[in-house]
């Protein structure tokens, strides 16, 4: 991806900002289209023609879609959990991701990263004043990064289109959003540049957009492969075309000049007539001695199928996501054995967890202002903690084992948390729920107690 480096106040000139945009949409926008097109499962084969009379099987395969999800939903398939240690202010906090469905919102921003490179967050204000979250496809956000050392995030443009009932298109807008403001641009269908419509304050303290990197190099995690998968709908489609050579056979009868007279194919006919009939009827005379065979086409079916086995196998290996289909998931696998199966899987996702915590963070970081601001309070948004896990099938009595053998070496906080969120949702509750139990039950041993003075 092109990384757009500029001073902040560059993109305030309406020139400069249409230049930027064209380039945008000329450049990135047709990469992150053609990569959605894979997504969706809309190949290069699709595309192939060939000659007339000849079989031209289109026969596109969704690996693209299986690899997003796969990844996707093994990284974040299970909720962020964010804990803070002030009651009141976990309360809050969970209340207003919650009302903005962060776990699907954070899990299709992560899926727009894992089939592009990137994706975004953008928080704004309702009509009344409510904080809403909402995910952004990477073809309608620019991000505008420093020069200088550290490139940090200087600006962000965000791109929508308007059109009328009958789909043409009607105007072109762009919003760009500072530490402060943002700036609204506009430009005609027919117009070159765009014109400061109108400059507002967003109400955040910093800029309310999220860059979600899928890695450090902003490349998806089907992306490097696509020639894989082109190969493989390719070597499938000869196939298919192969095959329906070989039903196409023809009968060859020798010697059977009267039989080419009877059926009306003499020299008389021209070429087109003799080629179609050839195809309908599917029967060639031929003036020689007498004889009948199958004419086929012959297929290397053994050469082929390895090819297409090879593809499969390079294809899972090199974008580190297993097939499911593999014979050796099958069976009772223990906790260790499935993560050594999936430790490819497992890489994948730290790399994604490096680049989304930062993210998260900030996320979290503008939330509590918000917080802080409509409930007159004084949150720190340093002491939120997120926790990660994994969304797999998991062996749970061996992690409970593993969490007991662990007592009195590390805190009971730990312990907790170590345990499946099926078992134990919140670590913080959990742990205010055993002290209850413990005082109430301190409570009935001193009435027990008492009874028997």
């Amino acid at each position: 991806m092109c990384m757009f480096r500029f001073p902040i106040e560059k993109c305030y000139d309406e020139a400069f900002l249409t230049k930027m945009v064209d380039r945008f949409l000329s450049g990135e926008v047709r990469a992150f289209r053609e990569l959605q097109s894979y997504y969706d499962v809309k190949t290069r084969i699709l595309l192939r023609n060939m000659d007339e009379g000849k079989p031209n099987n289109k026969i596109a395969h969704g690996f693209a879609r299986y690899i997003s999800n796969m990844a996707t939903s093994y990284f974040i398939g299970k909720p962020i959990k964010y804990t803070a240690e002030d009651e009141e202010y976990q309360e809050l906090l969970n209340k207003e991701l919650e009302n903005n469905y962060i776990g699907a919102v954070n899990y299709e921003a992560s899926k727009e990263s894992s089939k592009k490179g990137i994706a975004f967050l953008l928080l704004f204000l309702d009509e009344g004043g409510v904080l809403r979250i909402q995910k952004c496809d990477a073809e309608t956000v620019i991000p505008v990064y420093s020069p200088r050392l550290g490139e940090f995030l200087e600006g962000a443009v965000r791109l929508w289109d308007e059109y009328d009932i009958d789909g043409n298109l009607l105007a072109q807008n762009a919003a760009l959003y500072d530490k402060k403001e943002v700036w609204t641009f506009k430009r005609k269908a027919s117009s070159g540049q765009f014109h400061l419509e109108d400059v507002e304050n967003h109400m955040f303290d910093d800029i309310p957009v999220i860059v979600i990197w899928n890695n450090e190099e902003a490349c998806g995690d089907y992306g490097p492969h696509i020639p894989l998968i082109d190969a493989y709908d390719k070597a499938q489609s000869d196939t298919a075309n192969d095959m329906e050579y070989f039903s196409d056979a023809y009968l060859c009868i020798a010697g059977a000049s009267e039989l080419m007279e009877a059926a009306g194919t003499g020299a008389s006919e021209d070429a087109d007539t003799k080629a179609a009939d050839l195809r309908k009827n599917k029967i060639l005379f031929l003036d020689e001695k007498g004889q009948a065979e199958w004419l086929v086409k012959n297929i290397n079916d053994t050469a082929s199928e390895n090819f297409k086995d090879r593809l499969y196998s390079d294809l899972f290996f090199l974008s580190q996501v297993p097939a499911l289909s593999d014979e050796s998931f099958a069976g009772n696998l223990t906790g260790v054995a499935i993560r050594y199966k999936l430790i490819g899987l497992e890489e994948l996702a730290i790399m994604k967890q490096s680049k989304f915590e930062a993210a998260q963070k900030k996320l979290v970081k503008l939330v509590t202002e918000y917080i802080n601001l409509k409930y007159n309070k004084n949150f720190d948004p340093e002491t939120v903690k997120q926790k990660y896990e994994r969304n797999f099938i998991a062996n749970d009595e061996e992690m409970i084992n593993n969490a007991r053998n662990l007592d009195g070496i590390i805190s009971r906080d730990t312990q907790l948390q170590m345990l499946p969120s099926g078992i134990v949702p919140d670590s913080v509750k959990e742990k205010k729920k055993i002290l209850e139990e413990h005082r109430e039950e301190e409570q009935r041993m001193l009435i027990d107690e008492r009874l028997y003075e």
